[in-house]
């Protein structure tokens, strides 16, 4: 019987890191090394998955690194993030302020994980996704809705954590 594979749903902050400008900045380097190593070793292990939301953002900024972004979303699996029950998921986390009101598509992206039964969410987003503090109550207001909540993590935690995941 072949082996599951991990749904790991990429946030548009691990696109920007694995196609930022090399820096000498080291807490920017750690990071983007992480997602490097991230997309080359555990990657090709997982079903890989984005939405419209991380194409929409993926557009932003420097020309030529969004160019970069969107080479490599070509052929991701992709998720719709405007179905019916994505946007009362995202809505209500807004709502009960699991995540800020001016966070839409952050809101979006991690309603997308959820409903669609991704088992990761990865992102480089600390502030309002991978936050030890909110993360309580973003998946309390997810299983309410009747959904799990995927593990959200930054890639370099999951690298320190791959043997739980199997990869």
């Amino acid at each position: 019987m072949p082996e599951k594979k991990l749904k790991v749903y990429c946030e548009t902050s691990f696109w920007s890191y694995l196609n930022g400008h090399p820096t000498p900045l080291q807490h920017v380097a750690v990071k983007q090394a992480a997602t490097l190593q991230w997309w080359q070793e555990i990657a090709p292990k997982c079903e890989v998955y984005i939405s419209q939301h991380v194409n929409v953002e993926a557009k932003d900024g420097d020309p030529i690194r969004s160019q970069m972004r969107e080479k490599s979303l070509e052929g991701m699996n992709r998720l719709d993030g405007l179905i019916p029950e994505v946007r009362q998921l995202a809505k209500t986390l807004l709502d009960v302020q699991a995540v800020p009101e001016k966070e839409v598509t952050d809101a979006a992206h991690i309603a997308t994980a959820s409903v669609y039964g991704m088992d990761v969410l990865l992102t480089w987003n600390c502030t309002h996704m991978a936050n030890p503090v909110t993360l309580p109550k973003t998946a309390a207001t997810i299983g309410k809705a009747g959904f799990n909540c995927p593990v959200i993590i930054t890639p370099v935690d999951f690298l320190a954590r791959r043997e739980e995941f199997g990869t």
